[in-house]
């Protein structure tokens, strides 16, 4: 279910105790996964004041705040319609720590917050590619919607921190890696889309 590139990048998959805790807590999934949409939205709209002249990096990132938009459009609507209730959701460990990875100084935090959003992409992909083999019905439908969005994005993204400094990538993408691993992999009192293991 998911890209060579993706399969290199990420040193765990989903484990097996998040998906359990994800068929029994489907309001905070959804609920989450809206929030999600909302920060991958707002992501690609903050690159976009950072783009400068750069005409095709504005329209790809244009294009991918309005398809994060309209993620959420879709997730809201399935929210409604199985008669669930918005409500404020704090934010999960897992983007927090990555961006909190992401060097001070420029240029380098710019390479390394493009490295953070395909990173979250990637992972994002492959944590779908897993629900969809527990859900069923308009929730397996929502995320099909969402998965191949979500291996583009990686694609756009980790392609461009290339462009910028290939060798620097390089360096960076093997300790980011690792804490991706770590996040997942490791117990976490909250369930969230990006949470690690279930601490019971």
């Amino acid at each position: 279910m998911v890209s060579a590139a993706i399969q290199s990048l990420l040193l765990c998959e989903t484990p097996s105790t998040w998906l359990e805790e994800a068929s029994q807590q489907l309001p905070n999934l959804l609920i989450d996964q809206a929030n999600c949409e909302k920060k991958a939205a707002a992501t690609a709209v903050s690159l976009l004041h950072r783009s400068g002249s750069d005409e095709r990096f504005s329209l790809e990132l244009s294009r991918i705040a309005r398809e994060e938009l309209k993620h959420l459009e879709l997730v809201l609507r399935v929210i409604k319609r199985h008669g669930m209730s918005t409500r404020h959701l704090s934010a999960g460990r897992y983007a927090r720590a990555l961006n909190e990875w992401t060097s001070k100084r420029e240029p380098a935090r710019l390479v390394d917050q493009l490295l953070v959003c395909a990173m979250i992409e990637a992972r994002s992909c492959e944590r779908i590619g897993a629900l969809l083999a527990i859900l069923k019905g308009d929730l397996r439908t929502l995320y099909e919607k969402l998965h191949d969005a979500e291996d583009r994005h990686f694609e756009f993204y980790v392609a461009r921190a290339y462009t910028l400094d290939p060798n620097y990538c390089e360096e960076r993408l093997a300790s980011l890696s690792r804490l991706d691993a770590h996040l997942i992999s490791q117990p976490d009192q909250e369930f969230r889309f990006h949470s690690g293991t279930p601490d019971r």
